[in-house]
């Protein structure tokens, strides 16, 4: 039995010869289908390999993208906690093996003295030594920024200021007109006045709170 189980499209195989290749040259040893002789129970030996191995290197692709084998032979893995993934290609992972951590392999040419080599020799020396899969999210391109949802609120506050100035040149003007420093048609003017600068501010402070709202759910 092997450490190591390979799967892949049979489409891919020049490209998976390499790596498996680089990983025996490794010290690994390693099961991939060209081992199969004929007339063997392909279904049985691939679930009893996978069973024996202690690491599954899945090689995704366009083509292995539409593979069942390979699609099989990743959920066996994931199950057993012992997936590693890698891309040979820009195709996008299938459902739910996108949301793993997988290695670019698209322009990997041999080297294995840098990533991605050096990441896939951690990996899967890490499982033959009983450490955990690593089953974290794949990265992604991160979010573009946005600025905080409440960023009205420094507008609502000028206006709240500016309706306390209103109401305190309201109260002035009530004052003074109730000691007869005021006239009534004075008092008359400042509070028309009051009244329509009162409600200029009402009314763009509920269209700020609109947007406030509206910001703060998307």
């Amino acid at each position: 039995m092997a450490d190591v189980f390979v799967s892949y499209a049979r489409k891919d195989r020049p490209r998976v010869a390499e790596i498996s290749g680089a990983l025996e040259a490794g010290g690994y040893s390693l099961w991939w289908d060209r081992q199969i002789a004929s007339g063997a129970d392909y279904g049985m030996l691939i679930e009893r390999e996978i069973e024996a191995a202690r690491c599954v290197v899945v090689a995704w692709s366009a083509a292995a993208r539409q593979s069942l084998w390979v699609r099989a032979e990743a959920n066996e893995a994931l199950d057993s906690g012992k997936l590693v993934q890698i891309s040979l290609d820009e195709a996008r992972l299938p459902l739910p093996f996108t949301m793993l951590h997988f290695l670019d392999f698209s322009g990997w040419r041999g080297a294995c003295d840098c990533p991605p080599w050096t990441d896939l020799d951690a990996r899967v020396l890490g499982l033959l030594r009983g450490e955990p899969a690593d089953s974290a999210p794949a990265m992604a391109d991160p979010a573009p920024p946005r600025g905080p949802a409440l960023q009205g609120l420094g507008r609502i506050a000028w206006l709240g200021w500016a309706a306390i100035a209103v109401a305190a040149l309201l109260a002035a003007a009530i004052v003074m007109a109730a000691r007869g420093m005021l006239s009534p048609a004075a008092y008359g003017g400042v509070a028309l006045i009051g009244l329509a600068v009162a409600a200029i501010l009402l009314a763009l402070a509920a269209f700020t709170l609109l947007r406030v709202g509206a910001a703060s759910r998307r």
